[in-house]
């Protein structure tokens, strides 16, 4: 069963999505700090690992379109690609760009430009409102994904059961995302308790997670902080050299048998 690359980085993106959203709603505040239990030093965790892995594949795929649009390949709307210069593939790309730029203020500005981290965490708190209601309408647009009578050309990924069962709990991801955002917004004030507990969370994190590490003052950062840009830096020119490596590869005319 040969994969479309396209393809396996749309669902890489999607899954990762889903746990950053719910990790991410779990550090909004005391209202939205049940989703786990007050346990904000994991959910940052959780959410700082899988940003870099998103922005990565977020880089692949904004080179991969670059590459297309150089070559003359992309004409319109890419019916099989991630991003499109039309509809919800520019509307996905977009938005994810800004999740990434407000996601780094944010990680970078916890003891400096206390403006461009509000501003940043207001961003990056809405944006997340608005792409969670978006996808459960992008979800409705695209439901004959889930019909388990579908029957397409033998082989196709989307005829196995057990990818189905994926998708649905993927699905089930964002929909418990948007619940818990409905719920939260719409609910009662949080209780003293509660506030306690999310106030305590975050002093944890702050104590034994990345969220510590990153707010560190400059003269005490550690190696692996001091590491951490070429690192990052390099990640993401490999990830643009195999997109264009890909992308050229693909565009290569067929030789004749």
């Amino acid at each position: 069963m040969k994969l479309r690359l396209d393809f396996v980085l749309h669902w890489l993106l999607t899954i990762i999505f889903s746990v950053l959203a719910i990790s991410g709603l779990a550090m909004v505040g005391a209202r939205f700090g049940w989703v786990l239990g007050y346990d904000i030093a994991t959910a940052d965790l959780v959410h700082r690992v899988l940003a870099v892995p998103y922005v990565i594949i977020a880089f692949i795929v904004i080179g991969q379109e670059l590459a297309r649009v150089l070559t003359g390949e992309s004409q319109g709307d890419l019916g099989w690609g991630i991003f499109g210069r039309q509809g919800y593939g520019l509307f996905t790309m977009l938005t994810m760009l800004m999740f990434i730029v407000t996601g780094i203020i944010l990680w970078k500005s916890h003891h400096s430009n206390m403006a461009a981290l509000s501003f940043s965490m207001f961003v990056h708190e809405k944006l997340t409102y608005i792409v969670m209601a978006s996808l459960v309408w992008h979800m409705y647009q695209k439901a004959y994904a889930f019909l388990w009578t579908q029957q397409q050309v033998a082989g196709n990924l989307m005829t196995q059961r057990w990818f189905k069962v994926a998708i649905w709990f993927v699905a089930s991801s964002f929909f418990f995302a948007v619940a818990v955002i409905m719920i939260s917004i719409g609910g009662p004030d949080p209780s003293k308790q509660q506030v306690e507990a999310f106030m305590s969370g975050m002093m944890k994190a702050m104590m034994n997670s990345l969220m510590g590490i990153a707010a560190m003052d400059s003269g005490t950062e550690n190696q692996a902080v001091a590491l951490s840009v070429p690192l990052f830096t390099d990640l993401l020119l490999f990830a643009l050299i195999l997109a264009a490596y890909l992308v050229w590869r693909n565009a290569k005319p067929n030789e004749p048998s």
